[in-house]
Parts: C-alpha cells; structure tokens; sequence
C-alpha cells in the first residue's frame, strides 16, 4: 500500500523513499490522517444514528493538545493521532465530541448524557488521562 513516498510493507512498517526524508513529518501526517478520516466518519455515523444526532462532518487536524472538538455548524474535529489510540479509546473520544452537540459545555447534563451513551465512559477516560501522552506519532 503506498501514499506519495510512504509505503506500508507487509511486515507492517513504513519505508520511506530517500527523497522523503526531508518531508517525512508530513507525509507520515498526511497517510494517518486519510485513515483517521476514514475511520473515525464510519464512527461517527454510527454514533450519530444511535444517539439521534445529526453532526455537519468530520474533519481531521492537528489539534495540538485536545483529541477532539465539536465546532460551530455541528461539525467535528479529531486529532490525527486520534487513529492511533486502542479502538475503544477512539471511540470514546467520538461519542464524547458528539455528545457536545447536545451539551455544549462539560456540565454535569454534559456527563450525564455522556454516561447514558456510553456507560463505562470514566474507564476509558481515565485511560486516556493516564495514556494518551503516550500515544506515539511523528
């Protein structure tokens, strides 16, 4: 599989043509964001459906700090990096952008609403907390 100079070999790992090396930041960037869009819009549809909300899109960033956001016309924002945390890490972070459709702020409405569609919501969030600065990247 090959995106512009970056190729996934079989083995699972990257090769990257000599003449990338001096923009290698962003072509590795460019190949986990085009499957973070993926991904993560299949999840949110998902999400969406089940939690009777209508989301404007999903975009893929660099959001510095934050994992994701919910941002003016109801459209979403993720992280690159959003792909490679553990699934249901992932997921919590989707149905947590989506829940701000309903509850703009983190108020206790905010969490309750959180909690009822996705119950074991603290779990993954405190996993987050004590692991997302780990999550590798470029």
């Amino acid at each position: 599989m090959s995106v512009g100079r970056v190729n996934l070999v079989p083995c699972r790992r990257f090769q990257l043509r000599e003449d990338g090396l001096p923009d290698a930041r962003e072509h590795f960037v460019r190949w986990y964001s085009t499957r973070a869009a993926d991904w993560l819009t299949a999840r949110v549809k998902e999400q969406a459906r089940r939690m009777d909300v209508e989301p404007a899109g999903v975009k893929i960033l660099d959001l510095g700090y934050r994992w994701g956001s919910c941002g003016k016309g109801n459209r979403v924002y993720f992280h690159w990096k959003t792909i490679l945390l553990p699934r249901q890490i992932a997921e919590y972070v989707v149905v947590h952008e989506l829940v701000h459709l309903h509850e703009p702020h983190h108020t206790p409405a905010f969490w309750r609403r959180l909690e009822r569609a996705m119950p074991d919501y603290e779990q993954r969030k405190s996993w987050l907390a004590r692991h997302g600065i780990e999550v590798e990247g470029v």
